[in-house]
């Protein structure tokens, strides 16, 4: 049962009475909700990534619940630059690189990429391995078209940077009659650096269909998607997406007894951060100290550096993976996110 939520009233937004879009590019140092005041807005311009934004503006847009409303359209360029990447897969299988959820047979859960887990595939009948130690690795080139057709692979996606992302969030939240439990893979919102933030990675055996035939009685084959050590991978389409809240992955790691690999991309918090939003226009913190009264997806109302009179939001857990809110209490847009 979701907690009762004591929301604390914050938007201003009486000025926003027509439909049209309030075009605006982040190219100067105006805000695009002509106010000085975060208090007003969930969402900000100056709390993005001014590098990888390429538009912040608010239109009418269709919710999930069949209703219209105000929504930010925010645009940005995939793989932004101020975001290292890696390692995700090992070469050999004397190397050590980024993590997976496994869910073979053999000690399922979240893994390192390293000898153990590729013998763990191998046990499990995948043939990921050579003889000689080589990992298959398919990078989505097509350059594993050749190889046999009983290989299982380590999945490591190459980079596009042409790739715009458009989210679409309301821009007052409203409250759901039902939680969005998040499902794999779905969309759960965007970090301020504008990188998608996903639900469950997909899994090896048990789906989605993209990666297996979900029937375990007949898999001889698995393709496992990588993440790097604090928690990111590339889409096939190639742009880089989380499924962790970088900021705390290493409290994550700890909790779950891997010490073979460490986040150093991301900072680690020492106290709160925001990390983006969720797609029902909620932020998204990583707290270096989780606290113990939140809800069933994670969330409380408190005041934060960036809304000083209160606000609801999301805190990522510091001892589950992956530590992504799982599940949402408002309602997001249709169509809220696209990658073209």
């Amino acid at each position: 049962m979701l907690k009762k939520m004591f929301l604390i009233p914050m938007l201003c937004l009486s000025f926003f009475t027509s439909c049209s879009s309030n075009d605006s590019e982040n190219t100067d140092d105006e805000s695009t909700t002509e106010s000085d005041d975060l208090t007003d807005y969930i969402i900000d311009s100056s709390l993005l990534n001014s590098d990888s934004l390429i538009s912040f503006e608010i239109v009418s847009a269709e919710l999930e619940n069949g209703t219209t409303a105000d929504c930010y359209q925010i645009v940005f360029s995939s793989n932004p630059d101020n975001i290292e990447k890696g390692p995700f897969c090992p070469e050999t299988d004397e190397d050590t690189a980024g993590m997976s959820f496994y869910d073979g047979e053999t000690n399922p859960g979240l893994r390192v990429w390293e000898k153990a887990l590729l013998d763990d595939i191998e046990n499990d009948g995948y043939d990921i391995v050579d003889d000689d130690g080589t990992v298959h690795i398919d990078d989505f080139s097509g350059s594993t078209s050749s190889d046999p057709d009983t290989y299982s692979y380590c999945l490591d996606g190459l980079d596009d940077d042409s790739i715009e992302i458009t989210y679409l969030i309301p821009v007052t939240p409203i409250v759901a009659d039902e939680v969005n439990e998040i499902g794999e893979i779905e969309l759960v919102g965007l970090s301020v650096d504008g990188i998608p933030i996903n639900g469950d990675p997909p899994s090896a055996i048990n789906g989605p269909e993209m990666f297996s035939t979900g029937n375990t009685g007949t898999i001889t084959v698995v393709n496992i998607p990588s993440l790097d050590p604090c928690g990111g991978h590339n889409d096939p389409a190639g742009y880089y997406h989380w499924h962790m809240i970088p900021e705390v992955v290493n409290q994550v790691l700890n909790a779950n007894d891997i010490d073979q690999i460490e986040c150093t991309n991301v900072t680690q918090t020492t106290d709160k951060v925001l990390s983006g939003f969720a797609k029902d226009g909620y932020p998204i913190y990583a707290y270096a100290v989780e606290p113990d009264d939140l809800d069933d997806c994670g969330g409380t109302t408190a005041v934060t550096d960036e809304y000083p009179d209160g606000i609801y939001h999301y805190i990522a857990s510091t001892t589950v993976a992956p530590n992504t809110p799982p599940c949402l209490v408002g309602v997001a847009a249709r169509n809220s996110y696209v990658a073209n």
